[in-house]
């Protein structure tokens, strides 16, 4: 039995159970408004590459029946703007799709809960020298019960990847030498999957390698490692954009059409203030702005002035497409005026919006009631309410459907592990191991006191730059820290089993024993 269970497939298998028992102890997984447009793209990706494959399946397996939503699907796509699509990753959109269609949701939620469990067993692994048997299931124990990580591997929508993608580039700086080749490739696909499931991680792979380098160089990596993990670090990030322009082009041979954007940007410096400022200025010169149609508006609210169908309080979606087209192309310019003319109260106000994103942690989005998606005049419409499992049964008794974990308990719960985590480290790295082993600059080395002083440094940029990130191009919104602050508590857990409480400080640093 003990044999058994140190083999890393079963490793890896507890670490997933124990993330969808918790999915399943509040009752489902679950969708974002978003969910329906990476569910539309996915399904016409699956159309598009339809008439390649059908013959095939059919040569295979001989089905009785084609796909029930061909009807579904081309009336829809006849109907489709293209306004809002180059915001969703059509690559996540097939993830999802495929998972959906292979099962359920239930499918998707196992999915990624399994491509979590093995990042962190694979970090880990790369970090602990001597990794004991239960040293991995109580660190995902640990992680299930008192993280937010088990709610966005049952979130149908790719923000999990953004912090696993994070976790893979660490694991890949520190762990290299411990890896196999097929381990490596195992990370550089979750990096992979991160950068073409959501542009925003494109950003935070960038600064994580250029922190990785100096991180690496600090402790004097050997030269040709550094370049080999940067270099191919660097080609994923490339594959991204690549994929990136591949879907627009393949979107525009099929359509004719350009695949468009809502004014992100434009709409934060607006809710932001210093944009409205520009905006009055820009508008009392006769600057010729679409957007001074709307000066009268509050513009105060990014979500309302994207998505509000009330022409008093929107623009984005309350105008029509030429319009929305219009405000695109005048977005650049609009943002370049209003940092050209308030770059200090734009800063200010990008750095408050950073600032609180760093203080936002609870699961508003993920454990939002689902019944809200059949109740909705417009959700409900969608392909949403399909999606949800036992969805049937939402209509009929609405208190099916709620979570059955309490929103504002977890928040607390979560809180308190961020914060004890937190203590302990500093606590931690205070200690004149850890110090000596950052002052020293020896090589990293499985176990040593240096891999762990290189992952937590990485750890901790990966979650104050993605709350910048997010925050300050988009606004702070809970699950854009909530998904990536459980890394917390998983350093705090690893250093734990690595070298404990420290409390012996006479021995050498490059000791991997505590």
């Amino acid at each position: 039995m003990h044999r058994l269970l140190r083999r890393s497939w079963v490793q890896v298998v507890i670490g997933t159970l124990l993330l969808m028992a918790v999915i399943l102890v509040n009752g489902r997984p679950s969708v974002f408004t978003d969910t329906d447009d990476y569910y539309a793209q996915g399904r016409g990706a699956a159309h598009a590459v339809k008439p390649l494959v059908q013959p095939l399946v059919h040569a295979l397996f001989h089905p009785k029946s084609a796909p029930d939503d061909d009807r579904t699907y081309l009336q829809a796509e006849a109907d489709e703007d293209h306004t809002s699509m180059a915001a969703r990753s059509p690559y996540y959109g097939v993830f999802l799709y495929a998972s959906y269609k292979a099962g359920s949701l239930w499918m998707l939620a196992l999915i990624q809960s399994a491509i979590a469990a093995w990042t962190v067993y694979t970090v880990i692994l790369g970090v602990v020298r001597d990794l004991k048997v239960w040293t991995y299931p109580a660190i995902m124990l640990g992680l299930s019960l008192l993280s937010t990580l088990p709610f966005f591997t049952g979130f149908a929508m790719p923000d999990v990847f953004a912090s696993l993608g994070a976790l893979a580039t660490i694991g890949l700086a520190v762990g290299w030498t411990r890896y196999g080749w097929l381990q490596r490739v195992g990370l550089f696909g979750v990096i992979t999957m991160s950068l073409w499931f959501h542009t925003s991680h494109v950003l935070l792979e960038l600064i994580l390698v250029v922190s990785l380098c100096a991180v690496l160089w600090w402790f004097h990596a050997d030269t040709k490692r550094m370049a080999l993990t940067a270099g191919v670090l660097i080609a994923v990030v490339a594959s991204a954009f690549a994929s990136d322009r591949a879907y627009h082009d393949l979107v525009k041979f099929r359509t004719g059409e350009d695949l468009h954007r809502p004014p992100f940007l434009m709409a934060r410096v607006l809710a932001d203030g210093p944009g409205r400022l520009y905006l009055r200025d820009a508008c009392a010169k006769a600057t010729p702005y679409v957007l001074c149609r709307y000066k009268r508006n509050p513009l105060d609210n990014s979500d309302e002035i994207l998505w509000a169908d009330d022409p008093a309080r929107g623009i984005f979606n309350a105008s029509k497409i030429p319009v929305r087209i219009a405000l695109e192309r005048e977005e650049k310019a609009f943002v370049i005026g209003t940092l050209t003319h308030y770059p200090v109260s734009q800063l200010a106000a990008s750095l408050s919006n950073w600032w609180e994103q760093l203080s936002l942690i609870d699961l508003a989005e993920p454990l939002r009631d689902p019944t809200y998606y059949f109740a909705n005049i417009y959700w409900k419409d969608t392909s949403l309410p399909g999606l949800i499992p036992g969805g049937l049964k939402c209509v009929k008794t609405p208190k099916l459907c709620r979570p059955n974990l309490n929103m504002d308990a977890l928040e607390w719960v979560h809180g308190l592990t961020i914060l004890a985590s937190s203590l302990f480290l500093l606590w931690r790295f205070t200690r004149r191991d850890l110090i000596e082993a950052l002052a020293g600059r020896e090589a990293l080395s499985v176990g040593s006191r240096q891999s762990i002083v290189a992952m937590a440094a990485l750890v901790v940029v990966a979650v104050i730059m993605n709350a910048g990130v997010t925050g300050i191009l988009s606004g702070p919104f809970s699950r854009y820290h909530a998904r990536m602050v459980w890394l917390i508590p998983a350093l705090a857990f690893t250093v734990l089993a690595s070298h404990g409480l420290g409390f012996n400080i006479f021995k050498k640093t490059d000791d991997p024993t505590p």
